[in-house]
């Protein structure tokens, strides 16, 4: 039964508050952050809108929206304030097909051919420091939809672990950044079905868990940089630098105001960016945060995350394996911060953990940061150890094939440190990671369909 119950609501954060389910475009689905295996000088940041995004969803398939600003934050000091933001927007325009008409579909031709597709977007990338400096990194185009076998997917692989030649030609350089927005295949993994069908678990009736985000895609926001362009002094990352962590996020943001008229079109937003969703660490809003407080999550900012401690405190998600499945999941832990409750939850996700390698050298709760007129904080990230010398997977940053299902269950009952893993049943079966940037796997096509009936 301990196999059972694990999906339980851990879908990620996929649709994981009121509100922004209601507004999948804006809807972060998950946040990666690793150092790329390829080049150990350089981290990678990923970031995944639009859950639940069927291939053949035409003929308006989903993209990104011109009104969202997209953002990653790097904190590099420990306070809870964003060091660094690498902003995306994003710009759709429309052209006339072949025959000099207007059209309905998303493409005549093959995807990839040059004028094919009449529904195009283009980005550009913004890098701000402290607040107070905006620098455009790049301009690029974003990748085309993998519409069907008839409209050219040989451009894309999804079954490969190579990029298709669509994804490498729309991979954008600029000195030692790279770029790339576009649809990938869904890398998150659980059942997401059996979860919410009144908590239906797999075993009792003979039916495994089974991935049913296969054959689903995202869309993706991706960038490599050098690590030296995100450590705060612009070194390497090493003990004796005491830079080797850093930590991260992302959010999506909507003008205060938006303006709708009876035309139909010509919809204007203005005002100042407003936040709408926010992911570090995945899961946190899903199992941690209660109903009534996820939007208040999605638009909070981690300075102000003490508002949330409680929720980190006392695991909902571990008293409830306890009254279903009379596990023995703690409900305490003294990790000497002074806290109460449970304290090793708040290393993993609030503070880093010396054990994993995502706590600040010579850093204490509350303490002056080295060299800065600044205290050092509690709040919700996704730590990362940049010298690659922590726990390597999850919550030590996140690679796209991390099982991060099976790593928050452990870390629910206590377990996190030790490396037990208490599993769900289900994994990455099916799935085609890309060994290079941007390491998701190519979409899926139009004419591939969704859990039983796809040809995958």
């Amino acid at each position: 039964m301990l196999l059972s119950l694990i999906s339980i609501a851990l879908a990620s954060s996929h649709r994981e508050a009121p509100a922004i389910a209601l507004d999948p475009s804006a809807d972060i689905t998950d946040y990666y952050a690793f150092i790329d295996p390829n080049d150990s000088s350089k981290v990678v940041f990923i970031m995944n809108v639009n859950p639940l995004e069927a291939p053949g969803g035409g003929p308006n398939f989903n993209r990104f929206d011109d009104n969202v600003m997209y953002s990653i934050h790097i904190d590099n000091e420990g306070d809870g304030e964003e060091d660094i933001d690498l902003n995306f927007q994003f710009e759709t325009t429309y052209s006339k097909d072949a025959f000099g008409y207007d059209t309905f579909i998303y493409n005549i031709g093959a995807v990839g051919d040059a004028g094919s597709v009449y529904q195009n977007q283009t980005y550009t990338v913004s890098r701000v420091d402290d607040g107070v400096e905006s620098t455009i990194l790049a301009s690029g185009s974003v990748a085309p939809i993998n519409v069907g076998t008839q409209s050219g997917s040989s451009g894309y692989n999804p079954s490969g672990t190579t990029p298709g030649s669509i994804t490498t030609a729309n991979i954008e350089t600029s000195g030692n950044y790279s770029f790339f927005a576009g649809p990938r295949q869904d890398g998150f993994y659980v059942d997401l079905e059996r979860t919410f069908d009144l908590l239906n678990l797999a075993g009792l009736d003979g039916t495994p868990n089974q991935n049913t985000l296969l054959g689903y895609n995202v869309h993706t926001i991706a960038i490599e940089l050098p690590i030296t362009s995100v450590t705060k002094d612009g070194l390497a990352a090493t003990a004796a630098n005491k830079n080797r962590v850093i930590a991260s996020w992302a959010t999506t943001s909507r003008r205060a105001v938006t303006v709708r008229r009876s035309t139909g079109v010509d919809t204007t937003s203005r005002g100042g960016w407003v936040q709408v969703s926010r992911l570090g660490n995945p899961l946190v809003n899903e199992v941690v945060i209660p109903n009534p407080y996820k939007d208040v999550f999605s638009a909070s900012h981690p300075r102000d995350d003490l508002q949330f401690l409680p929720y980190v405190q006392t695991s909902l998600l571990g008293a409830y394996m306890d009254a279903v499945l009379g596990t023995s999941c703690p409900t305490s832990y003294d990790a000497g911060l002074g806290l109460g409750g449970r304290e090793d939850l708040i290393l993993a996700f609030l503070t880093g953990h010396s054990a994993l390698g995502t706590m600040p050298d010579d850093y204490a709760l509350g303490g002056a940061i080295p060299d800065e007129s600044k205290s050092f904080g509690a709040f919700e990230a996704l730590r990362m150890n940049l010298e690659g010398t922590g726990f390597g997977q999850w919550p030590d940053g996140r690679n796209v094939q991390d099982d991060v299902v099976d790593t928050a269950l452990s870390a629910v009952c206590g377990l996190l440190v030790d490396g037990t893993a208490i599993p769900d049943g289900v994994d990455s079966t099916g799935l085609a990671y890309l060994s290079s940037f941007p390491f998701l796997g190519d979409p899926w096509a139009g004419d591939d369909h969704p859990n039983g009936t796809h040809d995958l």
